[in-house]
């Protein structure tokens, strides 16, 4: 017979996630919890039975908590979470895919780079107040009070150590395509893909430019992580030029086998977040593409849709079929 508290949860639910404003793009499982994707932001949902499994307080509600405060309208949000639920689970890939990690993994990746999008935007909103107020800047008594960037350098190690995160849930997802016994990270990936896929040189070159990129960012925190004196970071905060001009934060990496010239932290920090972003997005398009299995019997590939058949604006890649003049969406 069933009790009050069974006629309550078991009856269907309605809920307002958030406030007004962003609307629900989407519906993600992450783990073993519900997620809703809104415009703006991304909430976990708990229903009551997880929270109270063994129906003992009929007073225990559902719940909600914002996770993210980026949604679909975020390219960091498609290009990751997004693109992942898309070519996860559709159930072209091998039947022992887990895709249920693969998506946990994606969004670990994503909210590494959320900290780092804040942390960029942080260094450019800096910049740009400092640049402001330049006029206001006078020499007094043969000085100049410069003006200076709160805890750049923890900042900097911060953002370092966040991009090497991003990287290894990517690695994690591409060890669940090609297994995990080649050495060398990403290099050893770009071999092992190499090797697999012999004379596919679109695949190989791009791995090959990913394992570029990635051992810079593995170099670059190693630097941060165990400094030596041909192999750190450097860290400047505003400067003064001969020329009387201020100079933002710049960041540079000294190492035998990699250098990264001087630049400004809010261009560095901005340009790789985006550019991890965007080889997550990459990767996973083509790791799908190439592995898509034998027993569909379909011609399906991994294809870049025109902006009027996606389901999301932001998200670029779906499973399609060559129909001539058109790509056909495959849901």
């Amino acid at each position: 017979m069933k009790r009050p508290i069974d006629h309550l949860r078991d009856s269907a639910m309605s809920m307002e996630v958030g406030p007004p404003g962003g609307r629900i793009t989407e519906m993600v499982k992450i783990g073993e919890r519900l997620h809703t994707v809104k415009t703006d932001s991304i909430y976990r949902i708990m229903l009551a039975d997880e929270i109270d499994p063994g129906r003992t307080n009929i007073n225990v509600p559902n719940s909600q908590q914002k996770v993210l405060d980026y949604g679909s309208d975020s390219p960091l949000v498609a290009k990751t979470l997004l693109t992942a639920k898309q070519l996860f689970e559709k159930g072209f890939l091998d039947p022992d895919f887990e895709s249920t990690k693969a998506i946990e993994l994606s969004f670990e990746c994503l909210k590494n780079l959320a900290a780092m999008f804040d942390l960029a935007a942080e260094f450019s909103r800096q910049d740009d107040d400092v640049e402001s107020r330049l006029a206001e800047l006078q020499i007094k008594g043969c000085s100049l009070a410069l003006p200076s960037a709160p805890n750049v350098e923890p900042r900097c190690k911060e953002f370092i150590q966040r991009a090497d995160h991003a990287l290894q849930a990517l690695f994690a997802i591409a060890s669940m395509f090609y297994g995990s016994k080649f050495k060398g990270w990403f290099e050893g990936l770009a071999e092992e893909i190499s090797r697999k896929h012999k004379g596919d040189t679109q695949y190989v070159g791009l791995t090959a430019d990913v394992a570029n990129f990635c051992k810079s960012i593995r170099t670059t925190r190693n630097c941060v992580e165990h400094r030596k004196p041909n192999e750190h970071v450097e860290v400047s905060d505003f400067s003064l030029t001969p020329n009387n001009e201020v100079v933002p934060p710049t960041i540079a990496v000294h190492h035998p086998k990699f250098t990264q010239p001087r630049m400004p932290i809010s261009a560095y920090t901005s340009q790789v977040t985006e550019h991890i972003a965007d080889t997550f997005e990459i990767l996973i398009a083509f790791m799908c593409s190439r592995n898509i299995d034998a027993s569909v019997k379909i011609p399906v590939q991994v294809v870049e849709l025109p902006e009027n058949q996606r389901s999301h604006k932001l998200v670029k890649y779906s499973y399609g079929m060559d129909g001539g003049k058109q790509i056909i969406p495959v849901s």
